[in-house]
């Protein structure tokens, strides 16, 4: 009885073996073999990625050019890989947006950043939705409203009214998709048209949306003082976008506010527009805001004559919605410039 265990034993052993070399070599042939060659794609593709957030957090926007070529290598032999592209769409958006920090005024290169940022945004966005992603990716509904954004500035840029209206519709649904995060992108393709225009009441409206759509209610459009609302903070599900601390952007609350704040001045709403302005010293990280003297400067300003730059003919004399001649670091960057 003994021997006869053991022989049985012995058998299926031997066929497990077979089975586990069996399954070793179908994996091998469907490409999910545990490859060297595959592990060091990864490797470098992380390696890039981990570079643009270094950069990207460090506000160190002359590490740009040095960026975006790690990712382009990354991408000769990782090339269905959608955070690769969405990044390097973003190091595009990211130097055409602060384009006057660049050294070079007459850089060739600057004029192709927004093409090369909505062919990679929309790259990025074609393979969230339809690519291969490894166990436990996760699509947030970000790409959209990159798309949206920088198609329409790439209309706006050469012109093309139907370029923009393609980029407004993308804009749309990606606010529907994600409005905590998009309406605000929403806002940012048209923050600079005429403050009469359709446009730029739909933009303004759409801040508001985005406020409505975090608090899950109707803020006060006279009276908008978000400190009953502190309570519903968090850092976690899609409504993290709506505060501070986030690990992409840790200071886009406080981005946010300076954009009503302003985007009210200039509609001529003077007193919401104050009390904005304050809601962004209930963040939590404000003190280290690298850019709060920004917003300081304006809110103790002459806001009427502020606005009335905005009314005038001259659009060459408005103050910007942002940090001026910045884009992206006041939201993203962890540090002061160098």
């Amino acid at each position: 009885m003994n021997h006869e265990i053991v022989s049985n034993s012995a058998n299926a052993l031997r066929k497990c073996a077979w089975a586990v070399l069996l399954v070793v070599i179908v994996l091998t042939l469907s490409g999910f073999a545990w490859q060297s060659d595959a592990d060091d794609v990864r490797d470098e593709s992380r390696a890039a990625i981990n570079h643009f957030w270094a950069a990207y957090h460090g506000n160190n926007y002359a590490a740009i050019p040095e960026v975006q070529a790690k990712l382009q290598r990354a991408l000769e032999s990782d090339s269905e890989n959608p955070t690769l592209y969405a990044l390097l769409g973003a190091a595009h958006f990211w130097h055409i947006g602060e384009a006057l920090r660049d050294p070079n005024q007459e850089d060739p290169v600057l004029a192709q950043d927004m093409p090369e940022a909505v062919a990679n945004f929309s790259k990025a966005l074609d393979l969230d939705y339809y690519g291969k992603h490894y166990i436990g990716y996760i699509n947030d509904d970000h790409l959209p409203g990159y798309l949206g954004i920088t198609t329409v500035h790439l209309g706006q840029m050469t012109n093309d009214p139907d370029l923009v209206a393609k980029g407004d519709q993308i804009l749309d649904f990606a606010v529907y998709e994600f409005p905590e995060f998009n309406s605000f992108n929403r806002w940012a393709a048209h923050n600079a048209d005429f403050k009469d225009s359709p446009a730029y009441k739909k933009a303004l409206d759409s801040l508001w949306q985005g406020i409505d759509s975090c608090i899950s209610g109707t803020i006060d459009r006279r009276n908008p003082d978000l400190k009953r609302y502190l309570q519903l903070v968090t850092s976690v599900g899609r409504k993290k976008a709506c505060w501070w601390g986030g690990e992409i952007a840790p200071y886009s609350f406080e981005g946010y506010m300076l954009n009503l704040g302003n985007g009210l001045v200039k509609a001529g709403q003077i007193r919401a527009a104050k009390v904005v302005y304050h809601d962004a010293h209930y963040a939590a990280n404000y003190h280290t805001w690298p850019y709060r003297k920004v917003l300081e400067a304006i809110e103790a300003s002459d806001l009427n004559a502020r606005a009335a730059l905005y009314a005038d003919q001259d659009s060459q004399n408005d103050p910007p919605m942002g940090v001026p001649n910045r884009g992206c670091s006041y939201c993203h960057a962890r540090v002061p410039e160098k």
